[in-house]
């Protein structure tokens, strides 16, 4: 069970990097690249940087545009659902256009990386983009509980090792003060 576990969370964690993971471009210092909180804002967003031709904008707005999602799914997983659709539904109509912008990017690995980002945001299904950080979220809960009862198991015992310790160093004690009354018994009939 514990293998199919680290199975699961392997490729999750996998999936997840490589379809929903911050990728750093030069574009993320822009502040226009910044996602914005509501889904009516996300199509001027999106339409703002393909008609300015920024490339690395538009691919580090993708990027922002999932975090954001994924931002939204612990609290409002409709929000998130309905947030990624409308940016597929955008890259979906716009993929011609989106395709030539991309094409401007000079530094190959960006443009390799946008390419794959919008690709898998266009393409795949959003219940499963958003059933991969449960599945994710899941795991790490999982994992969490796991450890937390090591923790409590080694507090445990430690407590107990800890409690016998403390009943050794009771017990040496006695025999010392048990050792001492001797000794003073001995020097009481000596000095008589």
């Amino acid at each position: 069970m514990k293998k199919l576990l680290f199975a699961l969370m392997a490729v999750a964690a996998i999936t997840l990097t490589s379809c929903l993971g911050k990728t750093a471009t030069p574009g993320q210092s822009d502040p226009q690249a910044e996602a914005p909180n509501e889904t009516s804002e996300l199509n001027a967003a999106l339409e703002k940087q393909l008609n300015d031709g920024n490339g690395e904008g538009l691919f580090a707005l993708i990027g922002n545009i999932q975090e954001k999602a994924i931002g939204f799914i612990k609290d409002n997983p409709e929000k998130a659902k309905e947030y990624l659709g409308t940016a597929q539904a955008f890259l979906k109509d716009n993929a011609a256009k989106i395709g030539e912008v991309l094409g401007k990017i000079t530094n190959t690995d960006v443009a390799e990386r946008a390419q794959e980002l919008i690709k898998s945001v266009s393409e795949q299904p959003v219940e499963q983009l958003l059933g991969l950080v449960g599945v994710v979220d899941n795991a790490a809960g999982a994992v969490g509980e796991q450890v937390e009862g090591v923790t409590d198991a080694i507090s445990d015992k430690v407590g107990e090792v800890t409690g016998a310790v403390s009943d050794k160093v009771n017990e040496a004690k006695d025999v010392v003060d048990k050792a001492n009354d001797v000794k003073e018994a001995v020097g009481n009939l000596i000095g008589q």
